[in-house]
C-alpha cells in the first residue's frame, strides 16, 4: 500500500514543472501541504500517520523530473533504523529535496496522498 501511495506521488509531481511543500502540522500525524501554482491554497497533501521519526526542513522544493519520493533499500533503512531507535513495523520514506544533498526521512506506520484541488491533476505554469 505505502509503495502504491510513494507511485501515486511521484506520477502528480511528474505532471508539475515544479513543486514546494511545507509541513502544515505535526503532532502524532505530519501533514505536508504541497503547492504546483502561486495559488496560496495547497494542491494536495500528505500525511503520514503514526510518525515515530522525522529527519526534515519546515519547507524544500523538490525536482519534479525524478522520483522525488521513495523508501530506501533494504541496507540504508537498516543504518538509519538502528540509527535512530526506530522500531519495528514503521516504513522509512526517503524524500529528495532539489537544493539540498541529503535526504529527508520520515518514520510512519502509513502514507496517504490527498488532492485537494481539481488542477493538481493537470500541469501547472
Amino acid at each position: 500500500m505505502n509503495e502504491q501511495v510513494i507511485g501515486s506521488i511521484n506520477a502528480l509531481l511528474q505532471r508539475h514543472q515544479w513543486c514546494d511543500f511545507e509541513i502544515i502540522e505535526m503532532k502524532e500525524d505530519l501533514r505536508v501541504g504541497a503547492r504546483t501554482s502561486f495559488n496560496p491554497d495547497y494542491d494536495f497533501t500528505i500525511v503520514f500517520k503514526s510518525v515515530f521519526f522525522v529527519q526534515c526542513l519546515s519547507k524544500w522544493k523538490t525536482d519534479t523530473s525524478v522520483q522525488a519520493f521513495s523508501i530506501p533499500e533494504t541496507a540504508e533503512r537498516k543504518t538509519i533504523n538502528i540509527q535512530y531507535g526506530i522500531e519495528q513495523g514503521y516504513t522509512l520514506f526517503k524524500i529528495q529535496p532539489e537544493d539540498l544533498n541529503a535526504p529527508i526521512y520520515i518514520s510512519s506506520k502509513h502514507i496517504i496522498l490527498y488532492q485537494v484541488t481539481p488542477a493538481a491533476q493537470h500541469n501547472s505554469t
